[in-house]
């Protein structure tokens, strides 16, 4: 799961407020009872809308228990 996330340090490329409807860190506990295989962040540069704008990005690589 990929997830747009604010950062006070990255200034809001849109003030849609479900631009960026979740918070850092917060995708870790969308499946606790899952196991997580690996989670971390990623910052870019997208060129989403032909504007180049910084983001950042929760990543959550779980698995469903057997």
């Amino acid at each position: 799961m990929n997830a747009d996330v604010p950062k006070p340090y990255i200034p809001p490329y849109s003030m849609n407020p479900i631009a960026s409807p979740f918070r850092s860190g917060e995708r870790l506990s969308d499946n606790w009872d899952w196991q997580t295989l690996d989670s971390g962040q990623v910052e870019s540069v997208s060129h989403g809308g032909g504007v180049p704008h910084r983001k950042a990005m929760d990543v959550v690589i779980t698995r469903k228990p057997d």
